[in-house]
């Protein structure tokens, strides 16, 4: 029997490899349509989850990509 990871997991372990995300690459690797929804979580659950505003052209809503601070990394991959 596997066990079940939960989508906050899999967006914390890609973010603790130094990576950041963007709801478009969350539903294009996890099949995560609420990004947001998860690292709100995530900050519920204490990690230091950066948002950095990225260029916006006007059409749609902002974006966004997310980040994890570089001290909450180190926890993180411990974890």
């Amino acid at each position: 029997m596997t066990a079940y990871v939960t989508q906050a997991e899999k967006v914390l372990a890609y973010l603790a490899k130094g990576n950041t995300l963007t709801a478009k690459q969350a539903m294009s690797r996890f099949k995560i349509q609420k990004l947001s929804a998860r690292i709100f979580e995530l900050k519920e659950d204490g990690h230091n989850i950066v948002a950095t505003p990225m260029a916006h052209n006007g059409i749609g809503a902002p974006r966004v990509k997310y980040s994890l601070a570089p001290k909450a990394r180190k926890r993180a991959a411990k974890a």
